[in-house]
């Protein structure tokens, strides 16, 4: 049965027939934020992404999850819905987050007696509301990202409560919080609410205050609101969209006043406009890192330290070795974890319903 679902999961990871360009949007969120790290760990000078792929790939992937969990919380029972988040990120975070914990030993059983709640603010992924949290357990490097993408998942029902259609009034206070939450970060205005940790590192002003999810807000509103109006968007030209979405890039110099700011959720809002309503760019490759992209997130960053450092391969050697673990690493988890556990959440989902019927 294990050895029949292995082989199930292996077909879907490689069978691209539901392919469609938001799979091509996914894989170039992961590909950037990649991008990113890997010029961070290695040196160079990628053109755009290398600089600014920590920002351009998590903003997309909210948009994304904009995108897809506003349908998908509609779509379902809360239960249902429920069900279905926890199942679908959880195992692979919590197998990652412990697994990489103890290589590194970062996560031992010391520092989880020494700090219960910070572990657990981990566990549940809301360290990055408790910097302590996230810096004691800092072992995949990117988990303030799932600290935001929770909060969404919490908020997403509330906002299409009994209504179909996202108002666009929801749009403008979404733009409004973000803003405003955003240009007092930039300004500092927000540092009393980590006083210590902050003195500790300025950095850590952006990381705790500047990512923080309401300034990110407006980034899923903008997702959510493009599902809620698919239909009457359809018949924009695919180019123009696309057109506007490089306007607003290449202008970026001029009105980057804090970050993230709105203005980059708009062309980013555009640019999955211009790809949904384009006909489906399929390739396998594609689809595989789509499909990965979630473990490929999780594990790239640590496994770029550990080249780097660890092994201590440099340059494009490095880089190629890391790509090449990454997707392995990836793969395996797709297969034997991810999988799984989105099976498993929804077999309970239909053992429940059986239940009531």
């Amino acid at each position: 049965m294990a050895l029949f679902s292995l082989k199930e999961n292996f077909s879907a990871l490689w069978n691209n027939e539901r392919q469609n360009n938001i799979d091509l949007l996914r894989a170039i969120a992961v590909i950037s934020v990649f991008i990113h790290h890997a010029q961070h760990a290695y040196g160079g000078n990628f053109p755009f992404l290398g600089d600014y792929g920590g920002q351009f790939g998590p903003q997309l992937f909210f948009l994304i999850s904009g995108y897809l969990i506003s349908a998908s919380c509609q779509k379902h029972s809360l239960r249902d819905y429920a069900i279905h988040r926890i199942f679908r990120i959880m195992p692979a975070y919590l197998a990652f987050f412990i697994i990489i914990g103890i290589i590194t030993n970062t996560v031992n059983l010391r520092s989880i007696l020494e700090f219960p709640w910070r572990f657990f603010a981990n566990l549940i992924l809301l360290q990055q509301l408790f910097p302590s949290a996230l810096l004691t357990f800092d072992v995949l490097h990117v988990t303030w990202t799932l600290t935001v993408e929770v909060i969404w998942y919490v908020l997403a029902p509330l906002l299409f409560w009994k209504q179909p259609k996202l108002r666009f009034s929801i749009v403008f206070l979404s733009i409004f919080i973000s803003t405003v939450w955003s240009l007092l970060a930039s300004l500092r205005l927000l540092d009393g609410l980590y006083p210590e940790i902050i003195k500790s590192n300025p950095g850590y002003s952006y990381l705790f205050i500047g990512n923080n999810f309401l300034s990110q807000f407006c980034f899923f509103v903008f997702g959510a609101w493009l599902q809620s109006q698919k239909n009457a968007l359809s018949q924009w030209n695919p180019l123009a969209a696309l057109t506007f979405f490089l306007l607003i890039f290449i202008l970026k110099p001029y009105y980057m006043i804090f970050n993230p700011i709105f203005i980059t959720g708009i062309g980013l809002t555009f640019l999955m406009l211009g790809a949904i309503n384009s006909a489906p760019i399929k390739n396998r490759f594609i689809f595989l890192i789509s499909e990965t992209s979630y473990s490929i997130y999780l594990c790239h960053f640590p496994i770029i330290l550990w080249v780097r450092h660890g092994m201590g391969l440099e340059s494009v050697q490095g880089v190629l070795v890391s790509i090449l673990l990454t997707m392995t690493v990836s793969a395996i988890s797709y297969l034997c974890i991810e999988k799984p556990g989105m099976r498993l959440g929804r077999r309970i989902a239909e053992n429940h319903h059986r239940s009531l019927a």
